[in-house]
Formats: structure tokens, sequence, C-alpha cells
């Protein structure tokens, strides 16, 4: 199953808990995870939280956190999904999320994302961490 992880998602990923065992075991669990870069430029942005968030103290630890999550998540380009850029910022609760809508659009796939908001739209089904464990038997 396609799935569009939202930036919560992968913020997760910098500490053991089960969404990084999710991501990990994706293939496991016949996942093909994708994001629009821009969330992993606002993990970059919000680099001096994730440090705090994770307990990382070197810029080498954080960069090689990223690379990890460059291997199980597919990084889309903008251009790969514009077409979808209007219709998004339609149906997203908020703006800044529009990005991931525009993706799922195109993959024509679910959002994994922890932020209730994004399900107040009926347009893209969105799947918190707990709906993904129990679809997943997990």
């Amino acid at each position: 199953m396609k799935i569009v992880v939202d930036t919560n998602i992968l913020v997760s990923f910098f500490r053991d808990n089960p969404v990084r065992s999710i991501i990990i075991n994706s293939e496991f669990f016949k996942l093909e995870l994708f994001s629009p870069e821009q969330a992993i430029e606002e993990l970059r942005k919000n680099k001096p939280v994730l440090f705090k968030y994770s307990k990382l103290e070197k810029d080498e630890e954080f960069e090689s956190i990223i690379s990890s999550l460059n291997s199980f998540v597919e990084i889309k380009p903008r251009f790969f999904f514009e077409e979808f850029k209007e219709k998004s910022e339609k149906i997203s609760p908020d703006k800044k999320d529009s990005m991931f809508f525009a993706l799922s659009l195109k993959l024509n796939c679910p959002i994994w994302s922890n932020e209730p908001r994004l399900k107040r739209q009926s347009s893209v089904n969105v799947f918190s961490t707990s709906d993904l464990r129990k679809l997943l038997n997990i």
C-alpha cells in the first residue's frame, strides 16, 4: 500500500517508538512510503527542536537519521505533484499541509498523520498511527 507520510510522523522517526518500527519495517508490511521534499526542509528548519526531542548531540547524528529516513521514505520534489496544488489547497484543513494532500492526490493514496485536523475533510483518507497499526494487525 502506498501512503504519504506527514512531517509529524517523520519527527517520530527520530526516537525509538512504534512509528520508527513501522517505517523501518515498511517493506515487510508492504508499505511504500512517500513524502514531499518540503517535509525534509521542515525537519531541517526545526533541527533545534528535534535535537531536544531526540536527545541528539551532534549534527552528524541528525544527518545520519535523515539519510536513514531517506532510505525508507521516497522523497518527491514539488514538480511531481504540482498539478494537484490548487485542489489540495481547497481540501486541506490547513494550507501548510496542502503539499501532503497534493502528493496523496497524485499517488491516489492515503496520508499517515497524527494530526486530527487532517481528517476534517472527505477527499483523502488519513490514517493515524493507531489506525495504521490496526490495519497492519500490529
